[in-house]
């Protein structure tokens, strides 16, 4: 039996509701301090188990790499990204210099969807992909670090 999730005693779950409100609000603060420019929420029309997140995460990472080498307007480029249980991969996108299409080209490998976000309502979107029952699920102990992928 797991402990009630109180102030004195933070079970820092990933299917724990208080805990998620918490983390999705630090995250928004912290992408609210590094990445302020261009915030859309971004969703992958993807099928991925938690096993295959991990390759995925090593293209999308070759691809933004790739690009920064190549101009240097993508190296504002951010993206705070979670596996959710259906598979798809959902997060935050901050564009800075570049444009939507600009990234929507580089990731044409995956269709993907991207609606601009004002400050205000990043707290809530960062809420709404890591929710319980939308987060994907691990087996094992642990947070969200085999179902992440920050850049």
């Amino acid at each position: 039996m797991t402990p009630k999730c109180t102030s004195a005693n933070r079970c820092a779950r990933t299917d724990c509701r208080p805990c998620s409100r918490r983390y999705a609000n630090r995250l928004a603060r912290r992408i609210l301090r590094t990445a302020p420019r261009r915030l859309f929420a971004a969703e992958f029309a993807t099928a991925l188990s938690p096993s295959k997140f991990r390759s995925w995460r090593i293209s999308a990472r070759n691809i933004v790499d790739y690009e920064r080498r190549a101009s240097h307007w993508w190296r504002d480029v951010s993206l705070c990204i979670w596996l959710g249980q259906d598979g798809r991969v959902r997060g935050i996108v901050s564009l800075g210099s570049i444009t939507e299409a600009e990234f929507l080209d580089a990731f044409a490998r995956w269709p993907m969807t991207l609606k601009s976000i004002s400050h205000g309502d990043l707290r809530t979107e960062v809420l709404a992909v890591i929710r319980p029952g939308k987060i994907a699920s691990l087996d094992r102990p642990g947070r969200y670090q085999p179902i992440k992928f920050v850049l």
